[in-house]
C-alpha cells in the first residue's frame, strides 16, 4: 500500500508601514532586488526569464544564521536554492516561488513560498504574510523552522528599508 504524503504549511506574519498596493507593486516587481537589500545573507542570479515574470527562474545563496545552529549546523554555512516563480494572483497580492532543486530540496519533497500582502484597516499599513508550503520525505523528518524564522528576519528587514524607500517616493 502506498504512503500518502502530507503537505503542511508554516506562516509568519510581519506588519509593514507601507500601503498594500505600493508593497505587493514593489515586492513583485523588484524581487531580484532583494540581494542589493540582504547583502549580507542574500545573494541571486536569474537563470531563466526576467526573474520577476511567470516561470523566471533564479538562484540563491543564502546565510539562514544562529537559528539554523539549533539544528547542529553552521549558522554560516552558505546554502543554494534554486526556485521558479509559478504564481501570480493580482487580485490577491500573492505570489508563491516553487524550490526545484538546491540545499533545502535535500530535505523536502516540495519547498514552495508563498508571499500575500494583506490590506490592514489604515491606508498607510498592510501585513506581508509569509507561508512555507513543503512536504517531507519522512514524516519524522523536521518541520523547517529555521526557514520560517529566516522569512521573518528578512520580512522584518525588508520593512525598515521599505520605510526609507519607498514611502518617501
Amino acid at each position: 500500500m502506498a504512503q500518502l504524503s502530507r503537505q503542511h504549511v508554516l506562516d509568519v506574519e510581519n506588519q509593514i508601514k507601507c500601503p498594500a498596493n505600493k508593497l505587493f507593486d514593489f515586492i513583485k516587481n523588484n524581487f531580484t532586488m532583494l540581494p542589493q537589500i540582504f547583502p549580507s545573507v542574500l545573494k541571486g542570479e536569474v537563470l531563466e526569464g526576467d526573474g520577476n515574470s511567470l516561470g523566471s527562474v533564479n538562484r540563491w545563496e543564502y546565510v539562514l544564521g544562529v537559528r539554523r545552529a539549533e539544528n547542529g549546523a553552521n549558522p554560516d554555512e552558505i546554502l543554494v536554492v534554486k526556485e521558479k516563480l509559478v504564481e501570480i494572483d493580482e487580485k490577491n497580492m500573492s505570489f508563491t516561488r516553487e524550490g526545484i532543486e538546491g540545499d533545502v530540496m535535500k530535505n523536502y519533497k516540495r519547498f514552495d513560498l508563498k508571499a500575500t500582502v494583506i490590506p490592514k484597516g489604515t491606508d498607510d499599513e498592510s501585513t506581508l504574510k509569509m507561508s512555507i508550503i513543503f512536504e517531507k520525505f519522512n514524516e519524522n523528518d523536521p518541520h523547517p523552522y529555521p526557514y520560517l524564522h529566516f522569512f521573518e528576519r528578512m520580512a522584518t528587514m525588508f520593512g525598515s528599508h521599505l520605510n526609507k524607500t519607498v514611502i518617501t517616493q
